[in-house]
């Protein structure tokens, strides 16, 4: 997965702050206009149209070289920042879209780590079939031997998918490569990159939120060799792991930032018993959970950019996320509610935005799942550990 410094192309601050402005023009401008209506998604030629025009900005490096797109090189603070700016950009807009154009920067990164040109329709799994495995998952991401129990845990979210047991993705349908992670027992974890005639796909009635993807039931009917195994397929999947989490959160707070926007524009505008609802407490104290949701979010995400620890430290991805879904999740509901009844028709877009982070929280672990596995990794960690980790934050703080 790790490039040499001297192959990477790297953006200064000030080129990426620059890139940054073209994309948002270009989301608002040209993004914008397609999803005035949120009670009618995109269809999947329109999200295609939109993940091809953020290409030829180049935020999808579709070449077999590192280049300044998303998520090209995660180890620099300037590209990370760059990359999370971007999904909220078009998270903005539209938070399908964003979790697409995130997948399939991921996709091709593999395809770059194993020495292919990206697929121009590539995909990949980062969910297993019922989550990540619990606190499993930890000391099996780490390489470490499993206990029978925990291994069935693992074999059984992670192994190769079949009719009987598939794994799900939500994509749009007409991928034509898929990325697959599979864990077992004798091999650890493997990457498979399978072809769409290899693939089995039902299509599965539409999930909670996330309009514009499709809800598909992905099974082989036969293993193949996996294209990515060993160290490198470990490392890789804690390094896209720690990448899948932040931006998850990323597009969850570009939804309910929009959120609070309009909730408060409605609120300084809505008047109820002589004044606009915007001077009620009840209101007030709406707005200010939504706007600590995504303050909170943003300092996590921003923490992440300059890590304490070793980048990527995925527990701390996951701990930072567990906790900001749940507080975004809550700041939807929040927003809506400033609306009123009117918040709950499709035509507002506040609807749409409680779905999409509602489901968002469920992708990549729901929060309750990323604290088991916290749990798992800060229960390897030797004696005194928790005294030294509070004495830094205290530190820190002050």
């Amino acid at each position: 997965m790790d490039t040499p410094d001297d192959d990477i192309f790297r953006l200064d601050e000030g080129e990426a702050r620059a890139w940054l402005q073209a994309v948002q023009r270009h989301a608002a401008e040209i993004i914008g206009l397609r999803v005035q209506r949120p009670e009618h998604p995109m269809s999947p030629d329109t999200v295609r149209g939109a993940i091809g025009s953020l290409a030829d900005q180049g935020l999808l490096n579709r070449g077999q070289a590192p280049a300044g797109g998303l998520w090209d090189d995660d180890e620099d603070p300037v590209q990370r920042a760059l990359s999370l700016d971007v999904l909220r950009a078009v998270a903005h807009h539209n938070a399908g879209l964003a979790l697409q154009l995130h997948l399939q920067a991921l996709a091709a990164r593999l395809d770059r780590a194993t020495g292919l040109v990206p697929a121009q329709a590539g995909m990949l799994s980062l969910q297993g079939r019922h989550g990540l495995g619990r606190g499993a998952v930890w000391p099996a991401s780490q390489g470490q031997p499993l206990g029978p129990e925990q291994a069935t845990l693992m074999a059984d979210n992670w192994a190769w998918p079949t009719p009987a047991a598939p794994r799900l993705l939500h994509a749009l349908p007409d991928w034509q490569v898929l990325w697959l992670p599979v864990w077992s027992p004798l091999q650890g974890w493997g990457w498979h990159r399978l072809t769409r005639a290899e693939v089995r796909v039902d299509t599965l009635p539409h999930s909670h939120g996330l309009d514009e993807l499709h809800t598909q039931a992905i099974a082989c009917a036969s293993t193949t060799s996996p294209r990515l195994d060993g160290e490198q397929a470990r490392q890789a999947w804690v390094r896209l792991q720690a990448l899948h989490s932040l931006g998850l959160q990323a597009i969850s707070e570009a939804v309910v930032q929009l959120a609070w926007a309009m909730a408060r524009e409605h609120a300084a505008l809505r008047r109820q018993g002589g004044q606009t609802i915007l001077g009620h407490v009840a209101v007030q104290q709406l707005l200010q959970q939504a706007y600590e949701a995504v303050q909170g979010s943003a300092q996590a995400l921003a923490a992440a950019v300059q890590p304490r620890a070793p980048w990527p430290d995925l527990p701390s991805r996951w701990r930072d996320r567990a906790r900001c879904q749940v507080a975004l999740a809550h700041g939807a509901s929040a927003a809506l509610q400033v609306f009123g009844g009117q918040g709950y028709m499709r035509d507002s877009g506040l609807e749409k935005a409680v779905r999409d982070v509602n489901h968002l929280r469920l992708l990549g672990g729901s929060p309750s799942e990323l604290r088991t596995c916290v749990a798992a990794w800060e229960a390897s960690q030797p004696m005194g550990w928790h005294a030294g980790e509070a004495a830094l934050a205290t530190g820190l703080a002050a």
